[in-house]
């Protein structure tokens, strides 16, 4: 990596935490700066607003996410439908390690931004149609392996349980507790059959 794109990275990531804590709105171009030790200056060299930042943050994010989920359900030794539980018990898990504070960036910055800033929901919306789609290819799995009806409609299925995930993490993080995590993980099994 050049050190211009390691600079550009380290602003990335540092702001990138903060803004996950303090919203976009609680986030400031100076906040990002200060977290990242640089002068505001360097900022602008590398984003062209904090709109612009904020859009390569929500890419930052949903590109390690994809990653991360592709091997979770990609696990060996389990069928489809026991692969999408454990995806989903692994999730359950980092939540209660984030004392239930943390919840979705991108389902974060969409309730947050997605009335008044287009290219934030534009992001938001590409990233969740493909991590849902993540989802609609390990219900087909399930399909094939005779898991599941035939006549299962698998991208609608996994668009619910996509909703119902993002709907699961704001109540988590509203009742900071782990109950609705529990509602969903006793639910998924009915609602992927």
């Amino acid at each position: 990596m050049s050190r211009l794109n390691s600079k550009k990275e380290h602003i990335l990531w540092s702001g990138l935490e903060l803004m996950k804590r303090q919203g976009y709105n609680g986030t400031s171009v100076k906040d990002i700066v200060d977290a990242a030790g640089v002068p505001k200056g360097s900022f602008y060299n590398y984003f062209k607003s904090k709109e612009s930042f904020a859009v390569e943050a929500l890419e930052a994010v949903a590109s390690e996410d994809y990653l991360a989920s592709r091997e979770l359900l990609s696990v060996t030794g389990k069928t489809p439908l026991q692969r999408l539980q454990y995806f989903f018990e692994q999730n359950v898990l980092h939540a209660c390690e984030c004392e239930f504070q943390i919840g979705c960036f991108l389902g974060n910055l969409g309730q947050e931004m997605s009335d008044s800033n287009e290219a934030i929901r534009q992001k938001v919306k590409q990233v969740l149609k493909r991590n849902t789609q993540l989802f609609a290819e390990i219900l087909d799995e399930a399909k094939e392996a005779g898991e599941i009806r035939q006549t299962t409609q698998t991208e609608i299925v996994a668009e619910f349980i996509m909703n119902a995930w993002e709907g699961t993490l704001l109540r988590m993080k509203a009742s900071r507790s782990r109950e609705p995590l529990d509602a969903f993980l006793i639910m998924l099994p009915q609602i992927a059959r």
